[in-house]
């Protein structure tokens, strides 16, 4: 017969420690479980519909310049509310000369700017928007 590792352990101290083995595995079920999205799963079954779909990355590059901000969501990394501090910043600035200019929104590192080159743009700002130029006189 094999021993219990260490041997130390009498046979009720080991049903405590399988007891609590098992405990471990199935809570950790029990909160896997309840990671997933409710929507999918119905009182343990499967519903009837499709599973929904993962977010699909844009067809083209998508300008950070005039993109609402339910299009900007559709990129990696950024939900509503950066998608939100986008537009403001936007807007306070005129637009964005590039790219890099979002790494002053808040939540955007050098990671997800890396991961945002590929899907997205800078296009022409927007006239009469933001700021004025400093340096610029009225009476030109």
């Amino acid at each position: 017969m094999a021993t219990w590792p260490g041997g130390f352990f009498t046979r009720e101290e080991r049903g405590v420690v399988v007891f609590l083995a098992v405990s471990l595995a199935v809570g950790s079920l029990v909160m896997a479980a309840r990671r997933v999205d409710p929507a999918l799963v119905s009182a343990g079954r499967p519903t009837a519909g499709p599973p929904a779909a993962a977010p699909e990355a844009p067809a083209g590059p998508v300008d950070v310049n005039a993109a609402t901000a339910d299009e900007l969501t559709a990129l990696p990394g950024i939900g509503p509310v950066r998608a939100a501090a986008i537009v403001a910043l936007r807007e306070e600035r005129g637009g964005f000369r590039s790219l890099d200019d979002l790494l002053d929104v808040k939540g955007i590192g050098p990671k997800t700017l890396a991961r945002l080159r590929p899907l997205a743009a800078v296009g022409p700002r927007r006239p009469g928007r933001g700021k004025p130029a400093v340096g610029k006189g009225d009476g030109e």
